[in-house]
């Protein structure tokens, strides 16, 4: 069992619930009996599809020392006497939790968000910080009304920086989360087209992450790229002073300066600072050594030594599918299957026909999702970017790719003969089957929705 972290009286006063049953100690909390670990609290959610009271039974059967339930539910025959916190909404209870335990904490609380880039940055602003101190950070993306509460409720008492995603897709989403995570800095790692069938335009979608700039205290600090779309109407909305980024201009706090594309080095040139240094994303591409400026202002400026700052650059592990390269049978796979928004897929294709390839170019490019009335017009412009970038093959997977995207590429010049149109996964694993051979580059990359990756398990070199 986990050594206990949390006073459970406090976690009814936090809840406004009541306790029912034995004596116990909470160690951690989990709402999925799949991750349980012995010592947890489960936390049983009412969601749209399921509802978590069903594997409360499960969830002590695996370990759980206690159970979060609503106040109207009836536990099973076997559940009598077992502890349960009971309270009127078990969402808002965990998020109030979250936020009392995130109010206790003495760390430094780092918000990120942002329309493409989030989880990159915030890994990057995770081993920026490791070298000053022990960092706690969101696993994966779980970034929503209940995963950030989860993340949060991670934290050990030593924590010196909490670094937390905060994600969105409705209006209002970004407010709820910034309330519970009272983030003494902010980042924002860019603004673009994603979500924005429900925000309408990009001013609104600036609008919305502005909310986390919004509470920030006056001794905090944000930090942005001057690139960054909207970035005058993000510089308002913050509270507190904002640290600049640029590969384009010096006037930033922090100026950077591409050294390799290929293998993410790049210069810093730091305000009051009389030499550069040199950095390394990890990862290829100006995207992600932008992404990586920001982690480095944000560590600098939190008291982090400079060399400490490159060091722990160099350590970031990448979740997977995201610029994930495998080789097989002589042929280098780039899998960015995780997701996809048109500013990240041009970033994407530009880094990828950008490093050196022994054989052919192909893409594997699948729809991007949530974009409602503007589908058509932004997976057109990907369209004009493949064409652009002239690969020896485009595979279009779904239903925007195949018309849209497919069509735009072929309008913009791009040879019909060179592009292949798939309704599945499994009909883009054939092509690349026959064509594919040794020293040929390929390139994965849609929205999560699509779950491209298949297309690995089905294709058979």
């Amino acid at each position: 069992m986990k050594s206990p972290l949390f006073d459970v009286q406090e976690l009814a006063a936090w809840a406004r619930g009541e306790w029912t049953g034995g004596t116990f100690f909470v160690g951690g909390f989990s709402k999925d009996t799949r991750t349980l670990k012995p010592g947890d609290l489960y936390v049983a959610i009412r969601g749209e599809n399921f509802d978590g009271h069903a594997f409360v039974q499960k969830a002590f059967e695996l370990g759980a020392v206690a159970a979060l339930v609503d106040l109207d539910w009836k536990p099973e025959t076997g559940l009598a006497g077992l502890p349960l916190l009971r309270v009127r909404d078990t969402r808002k209870a965990l998020q109030d939790m979250a936020h009392a335990w995130r109010m206790k904490s003495s760390a430094l609380i780092i918000g990120l968000t942002g329309s493409s880039g989030k989880t990159t940055t915030k890994e990057m602003t995770a081993a920026a910080l490791s070298g000053g101190g022990t960092v706690c950070a969101t696993e994966g993306n779980l970034n929503n009304d209940i995963g950030l509460p989860l993340s949060l409720l991670k934290m050990s008492p030593e924590t010196t920086f909490g670094v937390f995603e905060a994600g969105m897709n409705h209006r209002g989403e970004i407010s709820v989360l910034a309330d519970i995570l009272r983030p003494q800095v902010a980042v924002i790692s860019s603004i673009g087209n994603a979500h924005i069938e429900f925000l309408g335009s990009i001013e609104n979608i600036a609008e919305e992450k502005a909310d986390l700039l919004r509470v920030l205290p006056k001794d905090g600090f944000a930090v942005m790229s001057l690139e960054t779309t909207c970035f005058s109407l993000l510089a308002r909305a913050s509270t507190a002073p904002v640290v600049t980024t640029s590969f384009v201009t010096r006037d930033a706090d922090f100026f950077g300066e591409m050294v390799d594309l290929e293998r993410g080095l790049f210069r810093i040139f730091e305000r009051n600072r009389a030499e550069p240094m040199a950095c390394s994303s990890v990862l290829p591409g100006l995207h992600n050594a932008s992404n990586a400026l920001l982690a480095f202002a944000l560590a600098r400026r939190a008291g982090v030594g400079a060399q400490v700052v490159v060091e722990g650059l160099k350590r970031m592990v990448m979740p997977g599918k995201r610029w994930e390269v495998v080789e097989r049978n002589g042929v280098k796979i780039v899998n960015d299957a995780y997701n996809a928004n048109p500013d990240s897929m041009r970033a994407v294709l530009k880094t990828f026909v950008a490093l050196p390839c022994k054989g052919r170019r192909i893409l594997v490019l699948g729809d991007m999702r949530e974009l409602g009335a503007h589908s058509e017009a932004l997976h057109r412009s990907v369209g004009r970017e493949v064409a652009t970038c002239t690969p020896d093959l485009f595979i279009a997977v779904g239903e925007y790719s195949t018309t849209y995207m497919a069509q735009e590429a072929i309008a913009c010049g791009f040879p019909a003969a060179r592009v292949q149109l798939a309704k599945t996964t499994q009909e883009a694993a054939t092509f690349l089957s026959e064509y594919v051979c040794e020293g040929d580059s390929v390139l994965l990359k849609a929205s999560r929705g699509m779950a491209l990756e298949n297309v690995l398990n089905e294709w058979k070199i």
